[in-house]
């Protein structure tokens, strides 16, 4: 136990929320005449496609959906168009969201606040689609001519949210081809198939409206069965999460059928079929199954095992279990019986990510965590291209399919066994799928992953995702890269990101809200030297250019944090460009690895995101056994179980920073140091700054549960004179939760907590470093650090920290645990025991209970 272990705090006063400013528009927008006139083309091919849909009805021999999704192009928001939705009979609420960027016109445009005329700025929007019969777009066209003829009680009660769509409506219009393959890669990926000389059929996703009656959904099953078996395919699998709003297929095609699909994608039926929303590639997650690893000499004797139970588990590959490195510290659960025929020489991938949770890098020297890792194989061998072997999702399973079949059964089991490691608290998903980065609409891997993490209390750690294409991006050559200095190197991948935001955002499921999304340093424990053939990139310790940068869904900090990528040097290509040398010899993260054809133990370095989770991963078991400790210590229990995951998720992010590298990343990026989480995330996390106190620093940890409209108020003493003289001080706060999700709402946090600081109004701490206020309260982690040194008056005071909770996407039925860390420190060099004195006031108060 440290000499100064963190402390609890005393149980919180309760308190009502504080109230939030609202946002007013500005927006100038058409009569309720002008609107009818524009919108009347619309409703006429509205009108003929229902006519034409109810003809091909009558002719078809499939059971074809009788109904449209229709879309609402709106310019601004209007908030109660969900429930207006839910009252109309033939109406189906299917999904809204955001879209930026839109030109103003005659009918739409701002108003400068200022000078009161007319803005050319441009303007924000939300789709709206729902799905509807034709007798219920009857009666919305029907309203609206009653309202524009002056009838001002056409939209009764409960029923203003579709007045309000009419007057801010810039579009209506049919789901269509078009958008089922919009930013999804599709038509790439059916077209980068056909370029393989293999005879197999192609297989692919098809993502449908989730529809809440289940006739519905089979209905919608069999319309794509029949054209999908007219094209000679086949549904390989079917996939209904109701709880996040998902219904997707696998299906394949033979390759002519997916020839056509390129070629000639609107004329073929299957691209019509009203129920689809989305077709995608299959999850494109893959890993190089293959090494060139030195031997594992080293001797792990010695070392202790791991006891009880698991705290942490890793989905990946299948580890070599019997590795020195690995053996009588896993457990192995696979059910899917992946072990057949994975070679132990293509088991690269899962046993580097076992290793770093449990090691985390070798070349650091650290000790394995205390707890055995369960290990869930999801990734198996398979070819690619004409001479290599990778590791991915299988071709016959979705994703999220084998996501939510894993954590069920590690949670409370499923037909064959019960729970399989029910007191994991931790997943580690090194696994990003390049065909999904980030978009308007929430993955459904992330939808999966924060209503898992909220039912049954986990904390997912992601890897944001790599984008080794970055130096594809990059107009030097190797030898302008070569003749620059390191920093002036940094300078041009730091622009070159900072331009190219849109394409190197992150990789599903690394868009989830609930989860710790981690980024990649570029940094390791390595100190190789350039040579005229190798060079690097950037500086040591700036994110790496190859690691996936925000901002997140709804502009939330995304990734959360930054750790140790690894690094790896760049190298000139025949054409003279740049690209990264990929080999298993330092520099990079070391690991334990496969060694020749698998029969013998081996290490290897690498770099990536993956390395970086699973590294945060091994912390966290690490801050497992603190807080342990520190609970046990102060309420005679362990950790409540229900607050473990926030807990760490608080205790990791906790000591993060940009500092003391903020000054040069916003050089690099030509941006302002506040804007820098924006994009970049939390910063780097020091856990040894958490794991306990000094005598200038001290932090304090507080637990609750909140509901809807509620506060706690939590106060921190601080017995210190600072109005004799310039005292530097720092506040840090994170408050950390899991919010229930609303799957198919563009809001889709049902729950919003955020925290404010009140000093009395006397400046002990007035500055805020590297973030802003707006964009620390988007996500379920609100980190902020305070600064400030002027003397000003302190009357043996309380600093307030109150945290407020209020409903957002969804009612909120129970009340949301939360957890709250908070640290004040001030400048070395002071007569100034912090810790006793803090200490001392907070023990003389009732701790909180453990329960």
């Amino acid at each position: 136990m440290p000499d100064r272990p963190l402390i609890l705090f005393p149980t919180p006063e309760r308190a009502d929320r504080e109230s939030k400013s609202p946002a007013f528009s500005k927006t100038e927008k058409p009569s309720a005449n002008r609107q009818f006139d524009r919108l009347q083309p619309s409703f006429d091919a509205l009108r003929d496609a229902f006519e034409r849909k109810t003809l091909k009805l009558q002719q078809s021999p499939a059971g074809l959906n009788p109904d449209f999704a229709l879309v609402f192009e709106i310019i601004g928001t209007v908030d109660n168009f969900y429930a207006a939705v839910s009252r109309v009979e033939g109406l189906e609420w299917i999904f809204d969201a955001e879209f930026n960027n839109i030109e103003p016109d005659d009918d739409f445009y701002q108003i400068d606040y200022k000078t009161g005329e007319r803005s050319d700025k441009m303007l924000n929007g939300r789709l709206y689609c729902v799905m509807s019969n034709q007798q219920a777009m009857t009666q919305l066209i029907s309203l609206w001519r009653r309202y524009q003829h002056g009838e001002t009680i056409a939209f009764k009660r409960g029923f203003t949210g579709l007045r309000d769509v009419f007057t801010h409506i810039k579009g209506i219009r049919k789901w269509g081809a078009q958008d089922r393959i919009a930013e999804t890669q599709a038509i790439e990926y059916w077209r980068e198939c056909l370029e393989t000389d293999s005879g197999a059929p192609v297989p692919f996703e098809i993502e449908l409206f989730f529809r809440a009656e289940r006739v519905k959904q089979a209905g919608a099953v069999q319309a794509i069965s029949h054209e999908l078996n007219a094209l000679g395919g086949r549904i390989v699998q079917e996939c209904v999460v109701r709880e996040i709003c998902y219904h997707g297929i696998l299906a394949e095609l033979p390759r002519d059928a997916i020839e056509g699909l390129v070629n000639r994608y609107e004329e073929i039926e299957l691209s019509q079929v009203d129920d689809i929303m989305f077709f995608r590639p299959t999850c494109q997650s893959m890993f190089v199954a293959t090494t060139d690893a030195d031997e594992y000499t080293a001797s792990s004797e010695g070392l202790a095992l791991p006891v009880g139970d698991a705290v942490v588990a890793v989905f990946d590959g299948m580890p070599m279990q019997n590795h020195r490195l690995l053996q009588d510290r896993v457990i192995i659960d696979d059910p899917d019986n992946y072990a057949a025929g994975y070679e132990s020489k293509y088991r690269v991938h899962g046993t580097s990510m076992v290793s770093f949770a449990i090691y985390g890098d070798m070349k650091r020297g650290g000790t394995p965590i205390s707890t055995p890792v369960y290990v869930r194989p999801i990734l198996k061998p398979k070819p690619y291209g004409f001479d290599k072997v990778v590791e991915g999702i299988p071709d016959d399973s979705l994703f999220v399919d084998v996501l939510h079949r894993a954590v069920k059964r590690m949670m409370e089991g499923d037909d064959t066994q019960g729970a399989a490691a029910p007191n994991t608290r931790v997943v580690n998903l090194s696994i990003g799928d390049p065909a999904r980065q980030l978009g308007a609409v929430m993955s459904p891997t992330a939808r999966l992953l924060d209503y898992l993490a909220y039912k049954y209390n986990i904390l997912f750690i992601i890897s944001a995702g790599n984008h080794a294409e970055i130096t594809g991006l990059v107009k030097e050559t190797f030898h302008d890269l070569k003749s620059l200095d390191i920093a002036q190197r940094s300078k041009v991948f730091g622009t070159m990101i900072k331009d190219n935001q849109r394409n190197l955002r992150v990789l599903a499921p690394a868009d989830s809200l609930n989860g710790l999304t981690i980024g990649a340093l570029y940094d390791d424990f390595t100190d190789p030297a350039e040579s005229s053939r190798f060079i690097w990139a950037v500086e040591k310790g700036l994110p790496s250019p190859a690691s996936a940068v925000g901002r997140g869904y709804r502009s939330i900090i995304t990734p959360d944090l930054f750790y140790y990528g690894g690094r790896s040097f760049i190298r000139e290509t025949f054409n003279g460009k740049i690209d990264w040398v990929y080999s298993s010899r330092e520099p990079g993260c070391l690991s334990a690895a496969p060694y020749g054809t698998g029969d013998a133990d081996g290490c290897a370095y690498s770099f990536g995101t993956s390395d970086a989770a699973a590294q945060i991963t091994h912390e966290a078991a690490k801050c497992h056994d603190i807080l342990n400790q520190i609970f046990n210590t102060e309420t005679g229990s362990n950790i409540p179980i229900n607050s473990t995951a926030i807990l760490l998720k608080a205790m990791l992010t906790h000591g993060a920073s940009w500092e003391p590298i903020a000054g040069k990343l916003s050089d690099f990026m030509d941006g302002s140091p506040k804007k820098l989480g924006k994009w970049l995330g939390n910063g780097v996390p020091n856990i040894d700054r958490v794991i306990e106190c000094t005598k200038e620093r001290i932090t304090l940890i507080g637990l609750g549960e909140l509901r809807k409209d509620k506060g706690a108020i939590f106060k921190l003493p601080l017995p210190v004179d600072f109005s004799t003289r310039l005292m530097r001080r720092r506040l840090t706060v994170t408050l950390a939760y899991l919010s229930p999700i609303a799957p198919n709402r563009q809001a889709y946090r049902g729950a919003q907590l955020w925290f404010n600081v009140d000093d009395g109004n006397r400046g002990l701490v007035p500055q805020r470093q590297n973030s802003e206020w707006q964009s620390v309260r988007k996500g379920t982690l609100q980190h902020e650090i305070f600064t400030g040194e002027k003397t000003i008056v302190w009357n043996d005071d309380d600093l307030i920290i109150k945290v407020n909770c209020k409903e957002e996407a969804a009612k909120i039925e129970n009340a949301i645990p939360y957890c709250l860390f908070v640290t004040f420190e001030v400048a070395e060099g002071f007569d100034v025991d912090l810790y006793a004195d803090v200490a001392a006031r907070i023990h003389q108060r009732i701790p909180i209970s453990s329960s």
